[in-house]
């Protein structure tokens, strides 16, 4: 076959391996297509942090929290001979250690102690708490999702947790979770892991929930709030004067988060 030769059709004498997920012919499905879009927009939404179910929140999947079991943890697949990024000529390894880099840009910030608490609002599986409680005698460390809030004090108990790295197309190999150098169990007996709201901020300080902090991180999480204001309003309530706190976000504002 050239490639400048020509088209060439190819038609089998069998139906085709589709399955048609509005029946009819083309007119037909097109419309029943349509007509089941606009009755799903029609029904009334829910934000995706507006719940603790687990239903309405696309954080409690099985492909999140593996993602972000890598993306907190770096250093596992070590011993499975895994590496946190495909290796290939300049390969951006610079990129990894993201949690662990933020918790330490508040800590350059030198933040004046009064209490040495520190604040993780929107810990995920804590990969930036453990680095926090290295700098403070104690960290509290909170996000909405009690999947991610369940394996952040699993490896804060030193379980074996597996999670799957993808490899190529559909192909994952399964590796263990594993501390950065320096997160003794000393360190990780500094953190209080829960479950809480980023946009009830002032509720959990009344609440007795929260206290005040020296220092406070917010990663990758501003633009994933259903209400950001809420949640910088609530700011002055629970840092320390002198106190620090560091923000970052990719201002990404999807609409499944807000």
């Amino acid at each position: 076959f050239l490639q400048h030769s020509g088209f060439r059709l190819v038609a089998s004498d069998h139906d085709a391996p589709a399955t048609h997920l509005f029946a009819g012919n083309f007119d037909g499905q097109v419309a029943a297509r349509d007509a089941a879009v606009a009755q799903e927009e029609s029904k009334p939404r829910q934000s995706s942090l507006g719940s603790g179910s687990g239903s309405g929140n696309v954080y409690e999947t099985d492909d999140s929290l593996h993602m972000y079991l890598g993306l907190h943890y770096p250093n596992s697949g070590e011993k499975e001979g895994v590496a946190p990024i495909l290796p290939h000529d300049n390969s951006p390894n610079h990129g990894t250690g993201f949690p662990q880099r933020v918790a330490g840009l508040l800590s350059s910030l030198k933040p004046e102690f009064n209490n040495n608490r520190a604040l993780d609002i929107g810990c995920a599986v804590g990969g930036a708490s453990f680095e926090l409680a290295k700098t403070f005698d104690h960290v509290d460390a909170f996000d909405f999702s009690g999947s991610f809030v369940s394996a952040a004090k699993r490896m804060q108990s030193a379980e074996n947790i597996k999670f799957r790295v993808p490899v190529e197309a559909e192909l994952y190999e399964d590796v263990q979770a594993i501390h950065e150098h320096g997160v003794t169990d000393s360190v990780r007996s500094k953190v209080q892991f829960f479950t809480g709201d980023a946009c009830r901020l002032i509720d959990m300080k009344e609440d007795g929930i929260l206290g005040s902090y020296d220092g406070v991180v917010m990663s990758n999480l501003l633009c994933r709030l259903p209400d950001p204001m809420a949640c910088l309003a609530g700011l002055p309530e629970i840092i320390n004067p002198g106190g620090v706190v560091v923000m970052v976000t990719p201002f990404s504002w999807l609409t499944e988060f807000t």
